[in-house]
């Protein structure tokens, strides 16, 4: 007897809404969430979502959808995100610092039937103006308590009262099927819409948990945006896996070090600015991180100073350097704890199931020890930019993800990461990676944080440029910063100018804003 569509279709596909309900079938009343006092069952997660899912569906939300949403990370936010994925609409969450235009163009460009919207982001949304009139449907997270939902909106947290709706969607979905659009900005003057397969999801999966050591036991603190490539696969990898994860609404480095010790948290996956950052918090000393045993770092690689001052901290760490994109969601490259003392500023090797290479501009493998651009292949990578058929094909040719990241690869075969391609400074006919410079500069003991960007320059063409943070307490100026330079680094590489801020412009997950930077450089200009 054949099978019917439906049935032929649950019976091998790799979704990302299936996890959730697998989960709530292995591990039960295990706890799943913790946010706040709340704690909440794999079982009530599963519930949770399929309460939304049959929502989105009489909402008339069905598979191939977009649906958007601005928050801080919070409970409703997940119920809705696996709720959306258990019937293929696709998720597509927003940075919540984005402004009206941003917010207008990414409405425009993906046309949802639905956005959801914390409290405090509602103004924020609706200065976008006309891009609004398509969405169908609004919905409201009250997380701040300090306002109503406004007339006409859908409260969110209505989804979830009482027992109707629990059972599980009969919804066709397919493995190829898109899950997520995630905006991301590169060179280009405006997002691009990065599209994520279930089975893209289900590769990082496997990648994690092979390549980061994810284990049942672990408990994580989810704090990065979960708008954010690297905070929606933590999270998802967690709940497939059977960990405990600690919903927080942001970044905090005391709020960290706090349930780091209350919590018995295991795992920290945070970018290296704040790892940097950390040990200045107040009273650092004082906080018990005995629970934790793993650390993973990105966005940039660990600073070898930095690296050596946590090793002083606690030896027992296992530390992981992390290299990949959205558009690889986000695998690529991950360095091994038992190669860390003879690694130390390499990103490591392949990650499990892809191939990472390195070319030339002719998409030629180049020889190890030369720079090139660092390149992708396998089943993590994107689908596609959403309403982008030209820029997907500039960045899939040739059968590559050509990730703009430029390394190389060492005798061993341990990658390495240089720069990016726009981040790279030519000065007086030289090449410099930014990256090589800021990581001198915090080697400093007066200096916590620094960016280095190429600005204009008569002479030199780009003049290595250093903003530099201070830590507490401490006093420098430009001449004592470029004496320490010059100590260490080639006399091209040494900063022409040292520019002393009291903070850096940061994403959201902690990456430093280079153009934001570099743009206001040089409206300061003459």
């Amino acid at each position: 007897m054949s099978l019917d569509s439906l049935h032929e279709n649950l019976l091998r596909r790799a979704v990302v809404g299936d996890l959730i309900t697998r989960s709530a079938e292995r591990f039960g009343d295990a706890i799943a969430l913790v946010c706040g006092d709340k704690k909440v069952s794999y079982r009530e997660l599963n519930d949770r979502a399929c309460q939304a899912a049959n929502a989105f569906l009489a909402m008339g939300i069905d598979r191939g959808d977009r649906v958007v949403f601005m928050t801080h990370n919070c409970l409703e936010y997940v119920y809705c995100r696996y709720g959306l994925a258990k019937i293929g609409a696709i998720l597509a969450p927003i940075n919540f610092m984005l402004k009206g235009d941003e917010i207008a163009y990414i409405v425009s460009d993906c046309q949802p039937k639905a956005m959801f919207i914390e409290d405090a982001l509602v103004d924020t949304v609706r200065s976008a103006g006309a891009a609004l009139q398509s969405v169908g449907h609004f919905g409201w997270f009250g997380l701040s308590g300090k306002s109503a939902c406004p007339q006409g909106w859908l409260d969110a947290a209505s989804l979830f009262s009482g027992d109707a709706g629990r059972e599980e969607p009969r919804v066709i979905v397919e493995s190829d099927d898109v899950a997520t659009i995630m905006y991301t900005t590169g060179t280009e003057s405006f997002p691009k819409g990065v599209m994520s397969t279930n089975l893209n999801y289900f590769m990082s999966l496997l990648h994690f948990s092979c390549d980061c050591d994810f284990r049942r036991e672990d408990v994580l603190i989810v704090d990065i945006p979960l708008f954010h490539i690297a905070g929606s696969v933590i999270l998802t990898t967690a709940l497939a896996i059977g960990a405990r994860s600690l919903i927080e609404y942001a970044p905090d480095p005391i709020n960290i070090l706090r349930k780091t010790q209350q919590e018995g948290i295991t795992y920290w996956i945070y970018p290296a600015t704040l790892y940097l950052a950390l040990p200045s918090v107040p009273g650092f000393d004082g906080y018990d991180l005995s629970s934790l045993k793993k650390c993973v770092s990105f966005g940039s690689v660990m600073p070898k100073a930095a690296l050596e001052k946590w090793q002083r901290i606690k030896p027992d760490l296992q530390w992981r350097d992390y290299w990949g994109q959205t558009e690889s969601t986000p695998a690529g490259t991950t360095s091994r704890p038992e190669d860390q003392a003879t690694t130390i500023g390499s990103i490591g090797i392949a990650d499990t199931g892809i191939s990472v290479k390195v070319f030339d501009a002719q998409d030629r493998e180049v020889p190890a020890g030369t720079v090139g651009e660092l390149v992708i292949r396998g089943p993590v990578v994107m689908k596609g930019y959403w309403n982008k058929p030209e820029l997907t094909d500039r960045t899939l040719a040739n059968g590559w993800l050509h990730t703009g990241d430029l390394g190389y690869r060492d005798e061993r075969g341990m990658f390495h990461f240089v720069d990016r391609k726009k981040d790279m400074i030519k000065t007086g006919g030289e090449n410099v990676a930014s990256q090589e410079v800021e990581g001198t500069l915090v080697r400093n003991p007066k200096v916590a944080l620094a960016a280095v960007v190429g600005m204009p320059d008569p002479h030199w063409v780009e003049a290595v440029t250093a903003v530099v943070v201070l830590k507490p307490g401490q006093t420098a100026d430009e001449a004592e910063i470029i004496a320490f330079c010059k100590e260490h680094l080639a006399g091209y590489k040494v900063p022409k100018k040292v520019i002393f801020a009291t903070q850096l412009p940061m994403t959201p997950n902690g990456k430093i804003l280079k153009r934001k930077i570099r743009d206001e450089l040089l409206a300061a200009m003459p």
